[in-house]
C-alpha cells in the first residue's frame, strides 16, 4: 500500500527544509520531491508543518515503570509502546552494571527480543559498564567495576548475538587494547565515560577507534585549567560523537550553548539517559537497586541527593535545545535523529528523509509539539486521535 505525505515542510536531515511531499510504500520511502503532488495515490495532509525523520534515542535505561535491567521482552514491549507517542520511533535498551554472569544471562535474553509492529524499533543494547573508573562511578555499583577483560567482553558479544551496540567504557584502565580488535570486529562502539581519562588519554582512545563520548560533561574528567580532562578532548578535537542529556539540569543551559557553538549539531547526539520513572506521575521509584525520587523531569537519589537519571523525552531534549542555543530545525534533525542513526552505523535506513530509508517519520508543529507519528509507513500515533 502506498502513501504520500503531502503539504509539508520537509527536514530531510540533510538540506534545507522545504515544502514537498514523501510518498511511503509499505515500511520504505520511495519518492521525495519538492512542490505540490498531482499524483492519484491516497494523500494524507501535514498542513504545513514539520515532517522529520523519526527520533533516535541511543541511552535510555526505561520509562513507564519499567527498567530494561529486568525483563528484556516486556521491558521493550512496554517502553516501545509509548516512545512513538513522544516521538522516538527507535532506540537502544541502556543497562547499568550488574555482575557478570547476570550481564550475560541478560544479554541472551536481549538477543531474541524482537520489536512488535507498530511501535517504537527496538535496535539492539547500550551496555554502560562494567569497565568503568570507581571514581566516577555514579549510580553504577561499584562492586562490579573493573578493569578491562577480554574473555568477558567475548562472552558478552558472543551472549548477545549482534544485539549489544554500544559500550561505555573508561579508556584509563588497564589492558584497555585488549577489546579495541573485538570491538571493531563485531561492530561494538565504544563510548567514554564514567572514566578519569585525561586529555591525551581520551584523545588517544577515540584515534584508536572510540565512537565518542557518553552523556558528556557528566561522570567523567573535567575541562579544568590545570588538569584538562575528557571534556577538553571533546571540545579540544570535535572527533567523535557527544551525547547531551539536555534538560537543563545535567548542565547548565550556558554550557549546552557553549558546546553546540563549539562542536555545532554534527557532532552532538542528543540523549534523554531516561530511568524508569519517565512517564510517570512524581513519586519514589528503585533505579540502578537505589531508591530515588522524581519530581517533575529531575530524579535524585534519596539518600545522597545525587542525580539519577532524567525523565525527559526526546520532544523536551529538542525543545530545549532550540530554546538554550537557538539552533534550527535542521540542527535538532541531525541531533536527534541522524547523528544517532551515524554513530550506530544504520543511516543507510534510518535516521534521514530519503528514497530507499525507513518510512519512520514525525510530524511537528511550530512549537516542536508532536502531530503524527508514522512508524513502517502506517499511522501509529495521531495527536488528534490517538491510533
Amino acid at each position: 500500500m502506498s502513501l504520500v505525505l503531502i503539504n509539508g515542510r520537509i527536514v530531510d536531515g540533510i538540506n534545507e527544509p522545504y515544502i514537498g511531499y514523501v510518498e511511503m510504500t509499505g515500511d520504505t520511502i520511495t519518492n521525495v520531491a519538492k512542490g505540490e503532488y498531482h499524483g492519484h495515490k491516497q494523500t494524507f495532509d501535514l498542513g504545513g508543518c514539520y515532517l522529520m525523520p523519526g527520533m533516535i534515542d541511543v541511552h535510555i535505561h526505561g520509562s513507564y515503570g519499567y527498567d530494561f535491567i529486568k525483563d528484556p521482552q516486556t521491558s521493550v514491549d512496554e517502553v516501545a509502546k509509548g516512545l512513538y507517542k513522544e516521538g522516538t520511533t527507535a532506540f537502544l535498551a541502556s543497562l547499568t552494571v550488574i555482575s557478570h554472569k547476570e550481564l550475560c544471562s541478560l544479554l541472551e535474553e536481549y538477543a531474541d527480543v524482537i520489536s512488535k509492529p507498530g511501535q517504537s524499533r527496538f535496535l539492539g543494547v547500550h551496555s554502560e559498564g562494567p569497565f568503568l573508573a570507581k571514581e566516577y562511578k555514579a549510580l553504577m555499583d561499584d562492586h562490579y567495576l573493573r578493569p578491562f577483560k577480554r574473555s568477558e567482553f567475548a562472552e558478552m558479544i558472543s551472549k548477545a548475538k549482534g544485539k549489544l551496540k554500544t559500550m561505555t567504557i573508561a579508556p584509563e584502565l588497564p589492558n584497555f587494547d585488549d577489546i579495541l580488535d573485538l570491538a571493531n570486529e563485531n561492530q561494538v562502539k565504544l563510548m567514554i565515560g564514567h572514566s578519569a581519562a585525561t586529555c591525551d588519554e581520551a584523545i588517544s582512545a577515540i584515534e584508536k577507534g572510540c565512537s565518542g563520548y557518553t552523556h558528556l560533561y557528566n561522570a567523567m574528567s573535567q575541562h579544568t585549567h590545570r588538569d584538562p580532562g575528557i571534556v577538553t578532548a571533546a571540545l579540544l578535537t570535535g572527533d567523535g560523537y557527544a551525547e547531551l542529556i539536555c534538560d537543563g539540569f545535567h548542565i547548565d543551559r550556558k554550557v549546552i550553548k557553549v558546546t553546540y557553538d563549539k562542536l555545532g549539531s554534527d557532532k552532538i547526539v542528543l540523549i534523554t539517559d531516561a530511568m524508569p520513572g519517565k512517564g510517570m506521575g512524581d513519586g519514589e521509584y528503585v533505579f540502578s537497586k537505589l531508591n530515588c525520587r522524581k519530581v517533575g523531569n529531575t530524579v535524585r537519589v534519596i539518600d545522597t541527593g545525587r542525580i539519577a537519571g532524567s525523565a525527559i523525552t526526546q520532544l523536551d531534549a529538542i525543545k530545549n535545545m532550540r530554546e538554550f542555543t537557538g539552533c534550527s530545525i535542521i540542527d535538532l534533525a541531525k541531533m536527534s535523529s541522524l547523528n544517532p542513526a551515524r554513530l550506530l552505523g544504520i543511516d543507510h535506513r534510518y535516521g534521514s528523509i530519503g528514497v530507499h530509508k525507513a518510512a519512520d517519520l514525525i510530524v511537528l508543529d511550530e512549537d516542536l509539539s508532536l502531530k503524527y507519528t508514522f512508524i513502517d509507513g502506517e499511522c501509529v500515533y495521531s495527536s488528534i486521535k490517538n491510533i
